[in-house]
């Protein structure tokens, strides 16, 4: 049922007029070029066409082989996106990722959608893709995510006020879609057909006898949010949180919060009436992708164009010079025959037809007078200067598009390979531009997967992932288990919580890649001792019949000869042949190691009882030396004791010596005391005996001791 808010069609109405006004000039630019090197009949103008009349207007179209070789290389050296885990626990997820992405674009048989927006971008400077998303099958609410071809990108606005090359800080796009009235009235039987009442739309009518516009309004809704910072460490939007009572209540805090604009997109079906259908989109991204020719912003008006733009000039003056050169050969009168008649006697009827007739033969007559048989007269005189002026042309198609005649295939002076490849690279690099703005929309659709893949792919669901070579094989997505280690229930191959970085890697294909091996191990086989180990490899490799199945048989024989390590796939396919093979390679190891084992338990015995002997040996040799060690000890036992004993004798004897010593001293000091007595009592003696004689007594002392003690004390001493 249409749904009709004159507010917001008023404003949708204006952003349309807007972004078709802002874009004209460049559709329309892009669209001659187009239909210059598309469309027969384009490559002359009006001017000239009116003034040739009924005259010829060939067309050489040297362009078209330009832009192929561009393409052509392109699907040779595919970009790819490529993803990388931002941390380290990420990386069996990014693998996931990886390999979901490239099944989407297998399943959506993204190539061709790659391909065509790329042709569009080379031809007239702007390609389009996008991403869908549909149910998985009509008995399921699983959805699957689409990449689209879009195979009129002049059927896509997008907002003139953006910036960002990809234009993915588009606040809004059109895609229009002409839709026969019949099926309109049969898909939308409750809605009304109208075109806009006023509007302006640049010779673009909502509604004619035929068809029926129908406009995709993609749309970006703004609000503000509140973001908390939770003290368990989860960030989250404040409505977000179930129950935020409960988690204050348990003690969990907002440590921080702030305000965010937050971006929802939307989308639109309308009409002229109003709007018939309308949805959010889960991603953050207006699912659109832009690619780009040649780009450049002039005083902020964008502008973008393709190889042809600049290169029709030489193309129609190219044709012009060739037309005319055509014209010069086909207007010059027919040169005549000089003949005698004699020669042309009898043959005159086929001679006149000669020149209207292409006659199988000519007889004549031999005459001796014309000196050798018939002869024209001359050739067609074609001006020299047009020939100059036709090469000059095709030359200046070359200097425009960048590519010359190495680039083209065409021979040159060169001689070596790496010379000729240097000399394509030239010319590669001279339209690199182009693939390397493949590669930013490439990547720009990597980074619109990596934010609708979770969002998407949220359910418990198995999917299938892809190779790089193809090989698939399924996951378990969003499964509830068990984790061993905590005991905990966990989801397994969450995709919500991984981080990655997208990257577009450019390079051959699969098949170019495997064609390249196949050249690389043909190389090897030269080598017979790398001969069977790639004999497999390079027939999985051969393009040619029954490359299976050789395969099959050669990977045999090196599973036979050892060489290659049988998998789970050759054991099933091979079964028992295989099997009854890989017995017998068992065996005749068991047998090998049996009489290796043996060799070496005899080697062995061998080394045993020489050890043995050794061992008998070296323990007289310590037992010996034991015994020595034990007789040095005593030894030394006894020379220490015999040692002490001479110490203590030697002081024995010192102390008997000091002994003796004091003994005599004593002995001296008792005699020194004595005849000091002695020689007192003689002194005491004398002086009485004196003092009688002077007083007249007669004193009688003994003076024969006393002078026998002086004379025993002076001999002492």
């Amino acid at each position: 049922m249409i749904k009709k808010d004159d507010k917001f069609l008023s404003d949708m109405r204006k952003r349309y007029e807007l972004a078709l006004e802002a874009n004209s000039d460049n559709r329309n630019r892009a669209i001659d070029d187009v239909r210059f090197v598309t469309i027969q009949g384009e490559q002359w103008d009006d001017y000239q066409k009116r003034k040739r009349k009924t005259r010829p207007c060939y067309e050489f179209n040297r362009l078209r082989q330009h832009i192929r070789q561009v393409t052509g290389d392109q699907r040779q050296n595919r970009p790819g996106i490529k993803l990388r885990a931002t941390e380290e626990n990420d990386q069996d997820l990014a693998e996931i990722m990886q390999g979901l992405i490239r099944n989407i674009e297998s399943v959506s048989n993204a190539e061709k959608a790659y391909d065509t927006a790329f042709e569009w971008a080379v031809t007239g400077g702007f390609g389009v893709w996008r991403l869908t998303t549909e149910y998985s099958s009509d008995d399921t609410f699983d959805q699957d995510i689409r990449i689209v071809e879009v195979t009129n990108p002049f059927r896509v606005y997008f907002d003139p006020a953006a910036q960002e090359f990809d234009r993915r800080d588009a606040n809004y796009a059109f895609v229009v879609t002409y839709i026969p009235k019949d099926d309109f009235e049969q898909k939308f039987p409750k809605d009304e057909m109208s075109d806009f009442e006023g509007a302006n739309y640049d010779q673009d009518h909502w509604i004619d006898d035929d068809t029926v516009t129908v406009a995709e309004y993609w749309y970006k809704d703004y609000k503000k949010k509140t973001l908390v910072l939770l003290s368990n460490g989860v960030t989250q939007f404040k409505d977000e949180i179930e129950n935020l009572d409960a988690f204050l209540a348990n003690g969990i805090t907002i440590i921080r919060e702030r305000e965010v604009e937050i971006q929802q997109v939307k989308m639109c079906l309308v009409t002229g009436a109003g709007v018939i259908q309308e949805a959010e989109w889960a991603g953050k991204y207006i699912p659109i992708v832009p690619v780009y020719g040649d780009v450049i912003d002039i005083d902020g008006e964008f502008h973008y164009s393709g190889m042809v733009r600049f290169g029709k000039d030489a193309q129609r003056v190219y044709n012009y010079h060739r037309t005319t050169m055509i014209e010069t050969i086909a207007n010059a009168p027919k040169v005549p025959y000089l003949v005698t008649p004699e020669q042309i006697k009898g043959f005159e009827s086929l001679w006149k037809a000669a020149n209207s007739e292409n006659m199988p033969f000519l007889p004549y007559n031999p005459d001796p007078r014309a000196g050798g048989m018939p002869q024209r007269s001359g050739g067609v005189d074609v001006p020299a200067a047009l020939i100059t002026a036709s090469q000059y042309d095709a030359e200046d198609l070359k200097a425009v598009t960048g590519q010359f005649d190495a680039s083209m295939g065409a021979g040159g002076n060169e001689t070596s390979g790496r010379a000729i490849l240097a000399r394509q690279r030239e010319g590669d690099t001279a339209t690199f531009s182009y693939i390397d703005n493949l590669s930013r929309a490439i990547k720009y659709t990597g980074e619109i997967l990596v934010d609708l893949i979770p969002k998407i792919y949220d359910t418990e669901r198995i999917i299938r992932v892809l190779g790089v070579d193809g090989g698939e094989k399924w996951v378990a997505l969003n499964k509830a288990v068990i984790d061993p280690a905590t005991g905990q229930l966990v989801i397994e191959n969450d995709l919500t919580v991984g981080k990655y970085d997208v990257t577009v890697t450019v390079g051959a294909s699969y098949n170019t890649q495997r064609q390249e091996a196949a050249e690389a191990m043909l190389q090897m086989m030269n080598n017979p001792a790398l001969a069977p180990v790639v004999a497999d490899l390079l027939a999985k490799n051969l393009d040619i019949p029954n490359s299976d199945e050789l395969e099959k048989r050669l990977r045999k024989i090196g599973i036979k000869a050892g060489v290659i390590t049988p998998t789970e796939d050759d054991l099933k396919q091979g079964g028992d042949d295989i099997v009854m093979m890989l017995e017998e390679q068992k065996n005749q190891e068991i047998q090998a190691l049996t009489m290796q084992a043996e060799q070496i338990t005899a080697q062995l015995s061998a080394q045993l009882a020489e050890v043995k002997a050794k061992a008998d040996k070296l323990a007289v040799v310590v037992e010996q030396t034991k015994l020595d060690k034990e007789n040095d000890q005593a030894r030394i036992l006894l020379e220490r004791e015999k040692l002490r004993l001479d110490i203590y004798s030697a002081e024995t004897d010192r102390m008997k010596l000091d002994l003796d010593n004091k003994r005599i001293e004593m002995d001296a000091d008792i005699k020194q005391q004595q005849i000091a007595l002695n020689e007192q009592q003689f002194r005491g003696e004398m002086a009485l005996e004196i003092a009688g004689k002077m007083s007249g007594e007669n004193i009688q002392v003994n003076t024969t001791d006393s002078e026998q003690q002086l004379n025993d004390l002076a001999r002492f001493d």
